[in-house]
């Protein structure tokens, strides 16, 4: 299957721990074409005293990566570029004037924890968000030792954000524990998108291992959902059903 949408990756060049130079982006991009995915929305870190690309440096990026690509005979589209929230100092003072990097259409917008704590009155901040017209998407879920000793606390936020596993731990990146936890949040039905937060080439090994496992385990109209559907609805600022 083909037509998929991408919307957490680390490609554009240069800017984060991900692509380190142009001809490493456009592989990492033709490797994604060949999984399916026709439409990629670049997502670098922004995270404070680590990685925080402004839009200029994004955009520039981003059209040196489409220009190569082309000539590269890749066909994949390369959406604007947004960027991949931390939750911290910095993520907490661009919420004042909404100056956070957000997905076309400037409602969406992808985000992630601290590894080693979840933010406080998590659900009602996301609450929030949602009242202000906002969607807060959440980066692999899967990630938070918080989430994987309580799946409920997951489930709880389903209705308040978009949330997402990775599609490399799916295919077992990350150990036993994150793929278990997310395969059992997929087959329950408590995700809205699969994302391939690709970096290198490990993430595109792995990636295929989860596109496997999905097209073996669930109908293909749910892989459809998972990967097309729901990620163009909440490009929309729209949370899928």
């Amino acid at each position: 299957m083909s037509g998929y949408i991408d919307l957490h990756n680390h490609l554009l060049p240069g800017l984060d721990d991900g692509a380190a130079d142009l001809d490493a982006a456009v592989a990492l991009l033709q490797g994604l074409e060949t999984l399916g995915f026709s439409e990629v929305h670049p997502t670098p870190h922004q995270k404070a005293r680590a990685w925080a690309p402004t839009a200029e440096e994004r955009e520039n990026a981003a059209a040196a990566l489409a220009q190569a690509a082309k000539e590269a005979g890749c066909h994949a589209t390369l959406g604007p570029p947004a960027g991949e929230n931390m939750w911290d100092d910095l993520f907490l003072e661009r919420q004042h004037d909404r100056s956070f990097p957000c997905y076309q259409g400037g409602r969406a917008f992808l985000v992630e924890f601290p590894i080693d704590s979840l933010p406080p009155q998590l659900p009602e901040r996301l609450f929030a968000f949602r009242v202000r017209g906002l969607l807060p998407v959440i980066a692999h879920i899967e990630r938070f030792p918080a989430l994987l000793d309580d799946k409920r606390r997951a489930e709880s936020m389903r209705g308040k954000a978009a949330l997402t596993v990775n599609l490399s731990t799916l295919g077992g990146l990350g150990g036993w524990r994150q793929k278990r936890f997310a395969r059992k949040m997929v087959l329950a039905d408590q995700i809205h998108a699969v994302a391939s937060d690709t970096h290198g080439a490990p993430d595109l090994a792995f990636g295929a291992k989860g596109l496997r496992w999905l097209e073996k385990h669930l109908r293909s109209s749910d892989v459809e959902r998972l990967l097309s559907d729901n990620p163009r609805q909440i490009l929309t600022g729209e949370l899928p059903d």
